[in-house]
């Protein structure tokens, strides 16, 4: 019987978290708390996850010291609240600054964005964010190197900002009243000047498999990190210092609005170098 047991789990294991992150054990017991709802007051106080896991979201994704990723065994675990100021910002930014709290205070707890969080789920999605939320993810979580790879400029956000997407909440006659989001980012002109990618200020692409320049998106997580930033409104950088005309700035709204800054780019066509596609091993 424990022969037929061991077997079903390392099933699971091995087929079930097939394009999410997984946790590499083969004990429930690492965090379930077994038969837990055979108690009556147990299953009718608490929900679902509280009652069966022996701990929550932040049992493994909070610490009390500055790093954002641990290493447990062939786990690598992103760490998106810490109690010290963060060594590195992962890509969705660290609940120590306050401007991510936002996001507990009002929209709840973890799952209310990570919606199906089961680290042996086979269709919780792009981070947990759903089924239909497709994405590759680095397997570092953007503490090194690497980094993710977004499809869709507005599911991330829109389920609950829908007043700040869409043409109808974005544009006012010919101009715009809010940042647009979910559109192509232009190949010529101030914006030729943006690459294939740049980690500190990310674009998506439509089709995954072929992220080119030339069907690069912006997005909400284009200038802000969920999770939270030293910046208001969880901003990727302090908008305050955005000034144009220094000339010596190209972050911030100066990655896409290249020559905002500088107007120093006379040759608009994209060159040959931003038009090459780039590759992504998991």
């Amino acid at each position: 019987m424990l022969s037929i047991f061991w077997a079903a789990i390392s099933f699971i294991v091995l087929f079930s978290s097939i394009g999410t992150a997984r946790l590499n054990t083969e004990c429930c017991v690492d965090c379930h708390v077994v038969h837990a709802w055979q108690d009556k007051k147990e299953k009718d106080s608490k929900p679902l996850y509280a009652s069966i896991l022996e701990s929550a979201c932040e049992g493994c994704h909070a610490t009390q010291d500055s790093k954002t990723l641990v290493k447990f065994g062939r786990n690598v675990i992103p760490i998106v609240k810490s109690a010290i100021k963060p060594e590195v910002l992962l890509s969705g930014g660290n609940f120590y600054y306050t401007s991510g709290q936002t996001h507990l205070e009002k929209a709840g707890y973890c799952t209310s964005c990570h919606m199906d969080v089961r680290h042996h789920a086979t269709k919780a999605g792009y981070r947990f964010l759903g089924k239909n939320i497709e994405g590759i993810g680095d397997p570092m979580y953007e503490h090194g190197d690497g980094h993710n790879l977004y499809k869709s400029g507005d599911q991330y956000c829109i389920a609950c900002h829908a007043d700040f997407c869409g043409s109808e909440n974005q544009r006012f006659g010919t101009g715009w009243i809010r940042h647009p989001t979910n559109i192509t980012l232009p190949m010529l002109g101030e914006y030729a000047g943006y690459e294939v990618y740049r980690k500190d200020v990310p674009v998506c692409y439509p089709d995954l498999k072929n992220p080119e320049r030339s069907t690069a998106r912006v997005m909400c997580m284009s200038c802000h990190r969920p999770h939270g930033t030293p910046y208001h409104f969880l901003l990727r950088w302090d908008y305050n210092t955005i000034s144009a005309g220094n000339k010596n700035n190209s972050t911030g709204c100066f990655a896409c609005h290249t020559t905002k800054d500088t107007g120093l780019r006379k040759n608009h066509a994209l060159s040959k170098k931003n038009d090459k596609k780039f590759t992504y091993s998991d």
